[in-house]
């Protein structure tokens, strides 16, 4: 029973997640790990900006399109 809960609880909790910002994220985190590898030969890019500030950026650049 205890397990049913816990499941439930689960199958509860990741219909929260927002999809979109965890794959952003995922991408984001993805090329700051890469950027660090050893051996790695490139030039290191300043960190991408975190979801939040992507998404206020996307938002204007829509208002600013409808005007």
């Amino acid at each position: 029973m205890l397990r049913l809960a816990l499941l439930a609880a689960l199958a509860l909790l990741a219909g929260c997640a927002s999809p979109d910002r965890n794959f952003y994220e995922g991408i984001r985190q993805e090329n700051a790990r890469r950027q660090h590898e050893p051996g790695r030969d490139i030039s290191r890019d300043a960190p991408q900006p975190g979801y939040d500030a992507y998404e206020k950026e996307r938002q204007r650049l829509k208002d600013e399109a409808r005007q």
